[in-house]
């Protein structure tokens, strides 16, 4: 399974999808909204139990 994590650039995490569209969207509004700070989507990759 792959979890797709919106952090900023100091790597503090902002939200996880599990939808990379999404993910990818949400980092693009927070860029857009908050200038002093950049996003970006990380791939967690997560095995199975």
């Amino acid at each position: 399974m792959t979890i797709y994590q919106v952090l900023n650039e100091e790597n503090k995490l902002y939200r996880e999808y599990a939808d990379l569209d999404q993910a990818l969207h949400c980092a693009l509004d927070f860029t857009n909204w908050d200038v002093e700070h950049y996003y970006l989507v990380k791939e967690l990759e997560l095995e199975a139990a």
